[in-house]
């Protein structure tokens, strides 16, 4: 039994009613643009943390510019399901639903997202009532209820919940993070190999778990030269990353290019969520068509030694037929072709076996 064996994706975003059944260990998600690739990373992202307000604030977060100036309560609502009956209502309502089986505890996570405003006093304004206040002291607000049915043991269920508040333009109010009912997970986007900082403690808790040599293998898929990858504090400033390379010498990280961060990113977050779930989005963007059989065969061995299930967008059918390349017969790799249908999106499944015959056999797009 893997971490998810079947997922039902009931409300989120735009999806509705998206079935994922007989999920494998490697699962690559194929189809048009707007098709909702992305929002099943999402929803499976917090299905995985359901009580976690931080999960749910991140998540809706990673399709934003990293410096924009848009509200993360406004990046928040859109988590949710939009219709027109709602957006005729002054203050917003709605749920997201996800259920799934396997051996993660949990078989339903829902969010309820209700949005009221509220009037921001100061110390001298405690005197006065709320009618007295103009309107630029009113707030806009959210109330997200988290809720997460587990199994308890074999013959029973029982519900967790959790609630939390976020304001416009304010930081979380409740910080608290439950661990219960909580699987690892995390998300690596087309633009998170160029936050640089972050890698710093990733590199530290892969060379504590003695997996920097592995690292290095995969780096060198993308440039033969690399020999070593190390932490320095130049001058008093914060540590950075350097690679130790043949020719160069010792460089900083961002000296190489973007195939280079974005390989070591994905390695390093592998590490991160060992016996649990990696999420990448466009999992081709940066590494050179040349490089992406090899790269993915790193990929597949290490998701299987660490008990890690692979959720992987993609738009190429070269990342498609590189993927197949690189498992075997006996890899547990499955392609679903999302495809949407008036107000619903359904799922063509694709295992192995059949995605074998259809690309390599047969030579069929199977993309859309």
């Amino acid at each position: 039994m893997k971490h998810l064996d079947n997922l039902t994706i009931h409300r989120f975003r735009g999806l509705r009613d998206l079935t994922l059944q007989d999920l494998g260990q490697i699962n690559i998600l194929v189809g048009g643009n707007n098709s909702g690739k992305t929002s099943v990373l999402e929803a499976i992202s917090t299905y995985c943390r359901p009580l976690d307000p931080l999960e749910w604030l991140n998540t809706s977060w990673r399709r934003e510019i990293k410096y924009s100036r848009k509200p993360r309560l406004e990046a928040l609502k859109w988590l949710f399901p939009q219709n027109k009956e709602e957006e005729q209502l002054d203050f917003y309502q709605m749920e997201t639903r996800v259920s799934g089986s396997g051996k993660f505890s949990v078989r339903e996570s829902r969010a309820i997202y209700q949005e009221f405003e509220g009037v921001e006093l100061s110390e001298d304004d405690e005197s006065q009532s709320s009618d007295d206040l103009g309107f630029d002291n009113t707030l806009r607000g959210a109330e997200i209820e988290l809720k997460a049915i587990i199994w308890d043991s074999p013959n029973e269920l029982s519900e967790l919940s959790e609630f939390f508040e976020i304001w416009e333009n304010e930081r979380l109010t409740n910080r608290r993070i439950r661990s219960d009912a909580m699987l690892s997970v995390d998300t690596v986007t087309p633009f998170s190999h160029r936050i640089e900082q972050s890698q710093v403690g990733l590199l530290s808790e892969a060379i504590f778990q003695r997996f920097k040599p592995e690292v290095i293998k995969l780096l060198q898929v993308m440039d033969s030269g690399i020999i070593d990858l190390v932490i320095l504090s130049h001058g008093g400033n914060r540590s950075s990353l350097y690679i130790d390379h043949k020719q160069v010498g010792i460089s900083p990280l961002s000296s190489f290019g973007d195939g280079v961060r974005r390989l070591l990113f994905i390695a390093l977050t592998l590490t991160k969520v060992r016996g649990g779930v990696l999420l990448i989005d466009e999992i081709e963007t940066a590494i050179h068509t040349e490089a992406l059989r090899s790269s993915f065969a790193w990929i597949v061995q290490w998701c299987k030694q660490m008990n890690v299930q692979l959720f992987a967008t993609t738009h190429s059918l070269e990342t498609v037929d590189a993927m197949l390349d690189a498992s075997d017969s006996e890899t547990d790799l499955v392609l679903y072709r999302l495809e949407k249908r008036e107000s619903q999106t359904k799922a063509i499944r694709l295992d192995r076996e059949t995605l074998h015959i259809v690309r390599d056999e047969l030579g069929q797009e199977v993309r859309r």
